[in-house]
């Protein structure tokens, strides 16, 4: 049967609700974190995924100096290399719902759009494909009950390198075609993966698979990985990594190490961490262009709570994101942990190494002058501040363009998913930067700033207390919801202006017993009541059983002043 292991509270993480139940989450590494990291015993098992046949140091072996998507012959460079040269490559396109997404190339001549994905995920999706594509060794760490479990091409597997048990054999249950596959012949289908999704959300309808092919109504993630692989066992692998992994595992020293601005590179990972429990974000780096000023320019593009597409944001959006605390800066959380110790910041990929018949997962040599330690605070308390220095605008006018761009990228999507509360918090953070930006270039007030700025939607869609909201859970609403609760506050306003009062609009959240009768009784009023869904637990859901939803901080800001 396929496992199922819920990692909840680590944000950008969902069940999978297909198969065998395995009871417990997984966890960050309670143990401190060393440039080599022991894994799992080396076994030859039928657990296995793919067979490992290339070290992500080699440069000089026969296979490493072939050509390959994104490099050509006797290149010299080292499959980490590759993968940074492969991730540079990807093109800019129109996404299926809004703005941009990436385009990848296969080795198997195949371009394809990205899937839809949480946030943490789409980091996870990249790095384990080109793995799996290549043969190279990789693996994800997790605790259960206080013990490792390790997740990659070896399986599902403990510490002794035994199948965890629950969890498939995926040499023995699933096809590869890798050996067996002709250019230009029909593409192999796993009808079982095609079927799996990894959440209600996950709809992938549109998403382009090839020149002339696209994703049909119903097909999810599963579908998506049966067109990516030949070797179906790392569709199946995928599927458990999305179940299984969220941004706290992204955190972790076990899986990624932290690093040097001045490094950051195509396929590193920026990860915001302002709790230890409970939802980030992760953001992996497309773009990374030094200028002739020792400046950089980078560019971001992350999958969100509900799924999407990865959205490929512009230089100046994707820069103000390595500006914010919660990147492991120098703010603290509610109970006085610094931000420095939550794993947030940028980071990149450990590599799985073989070293006295164990799996290890170090920090590769050619990457020790960028490593910053785990116990490094001030060296990644201190990162924000020099990306201060490094993504700084040319002028304060694309400061404020960069932060109203942000601001417009999530009200897009909050049109197309009204309960999102990751585009509420990505609203209010391109509201703090303008807000920084307005008060130090052009000498403006915050309250200044919202009385130009801000959209009565803004105050509809007020940021929420991910934890004590559970609209946070609620990943299925849809465009026509959006346009009910709009249309709701568009009434509300216009009685409000004909009494000659102003009043701040009703926020969409639960109330009254966790409910919201409010928008679902207007739906009835205006003839869409078939529009309008009931709330679902679209992924686990500890606050489930609030009355009444919180309204954050940010999401407090007066419209009438």
């Amino acid at each position: 049967m396929f496992a199922t292991v819920v990692s909840m509270g680590v944000g950008c993480a969902a069940t999978e609700e297909e198969g065998e139940d395995v009871d417990g989450e997984l966890e960050a590494s309670p143990d401190e974190i060393r440039e080599v990291l022991t894994g799992p015993v080396k076994k030859n098992t039928d657990a296995e995924v793919w067979s490992v046949e290339n070290a992500w140091a080699d440069s000089t072996t026969p296979a490493a100096r072939k050509a390959g998507i994104a490099w050509g012959e006797n290149s010299g460079l080292t499959w980490e290399q590759k993968y940074q040269q492969w991730a540079a490559t990807f093109e800019k396109v129109d996404a299926i719902r809004w703005g941009k997404t990436i385009r990848i190339t296969t080795p198997y001549g195949r371009t394809m759009d990205g899937p839809v994905l949480e946030c943490a995920d789409v980091a996870t999706w990249l790095r384990m494909t080109f793995a799996a594509w290549y043969h190279l060794p990789f693996y994800m760490t997790g605790y259960r009950n206080g013990q490792p479990i390790y997740y990659g091409h070896f399986g599902v597997v403990n510490q002794n390198g035994d199948p965890v048990s629950g969890f498939p054999r995926f040499k023995s249950l699933y096809r590869d075609y890798e050996k067996t596959w002709n250019a230009g012949a029909a593409w192999p289908s796993d009808a079982n993966l095609r079927k799996r999704h990894v959440g209600t959300d996950d709809g992938a309808e549109g998403v382009r698979i090839g020149d002339d092919k696209t994703l049909k109504a119903g097909d999810g993630a599963g579908a998506y990985f049966d067109e990516l692989f030949l070797n179906k066992r790392a569709g199946y692998l995928m599927i458990l990594l999305d179940s299984s992994f969220g941004s706290a595992n992204l955190a972790d020293g076990a899986n990624l190490f932290h690093i040097k601005p001045e490094a950051t590179s195509p396929g590193d990972v920026l990860v915001e961490r302002w709790q230890k429990n409970g939802i980030g974000h992760v953001l992996p780096v497309m773009t990374s262009v030094k200028t002739p000023g020792d400046k950089l320019r980078l560019t971001t593009a992350s999958g969100s709570m509900p799924r999407r597409q990865p959205s490929w944001e512009s230089e100046s959006q994707s820069a103000n994101y390595f500006k914010l605390q919660y990147t492991g800066g120098r703010g603290t959380t509610a109970d006085g942990t610094p931000y420095a110790k939550l794993g947030g910041g940028i980071r990149r990929w450990r590599t799985p190494a073989l070293q006295n018949g164990r799996w290890n997962n170090i920090v590769p040599p050619r990457d020790q002058s960028i490593y910053i330690e785990d116990r490094d605070l001030e060296g990644i308390a201190s990162r924000p501040e020099r990306f201060e220095q490094l993504l700084a605008e040319d002028t304060p006018e694309a400061e404020r363009d960069a932060a109203l761009a942000t601001i417009e990228s999530a009200r897009q999507a909050l049109l197309e998913r009204p309960a999102s509360c990751s585009s509420r918090t990505k609203r209010e953070g391109g509201f703090d930067s303008l807000y920084d930006v307005m008060s130090r270039a052009f000498g403006k007030s915050r309250a200044q700033v919202d009385a130009e700025y801000r959209k009565h939607e803004d105050y509809v869609f007020a940021e929420l207390e991910y934890n004590q909201s559970k609209t946070c859970c609620w990943n299925s609403t849809t465009p026509q919801m959006a346009q009910i609760v709009l249309d709701y506050a568009a009434k509300e306003k216009q009685q409000n202006d004909a009494n000659g009062v102003c009043k701040q609009p009703t926020p969409f959240k639960s109330s009254g017993g966790g409910k919201y009768d409010t928008w679902k009784n207007h739906a009835s009023t205006i003839g869409r009541a078939s529009d309008w869904r009931a709330w679902s637990e679209d992924e686990p859901c500890t606050q489930r059983d609030v009355a009444e939803d919180t309204v954050g901080a940010r999401g407090k800001v007066e419209m009438c002043r």
